[in-house]
């Protein structure tokens, strides 16, 4: 699945086929002794990151707006 991960600074990262487990993905985010993720092979300060969303969704989003 496609994924864009939108971060605090305005940019955004866009993972193609992207496969990670949802569940250990979030207990990552939420533990205090993690600074950094590899998502897709970037490595990503967990704290400027805003929302993962599926790029299905952004599209959908996008195509309401219009």
């Amino acid at each position: 699945m496609d994924y864009q991960v939108q971060l605090n600074n305005g940019k955004a990262i866009n993972l193609k086929n992207a496969e990670f487990d949802t569940t250990v993905f979030t207990q990552t985010l939420n533990d205090q002794k993690i600074n950094f993720v590899n998502m897709g092979g970037a490595i990503i300060n967990k704290h400027i990151i805003v929302s993962v969303l599926p790029v299905d969704s952004i599209q959908s989003e996008k195509q309401e707006l219009a």
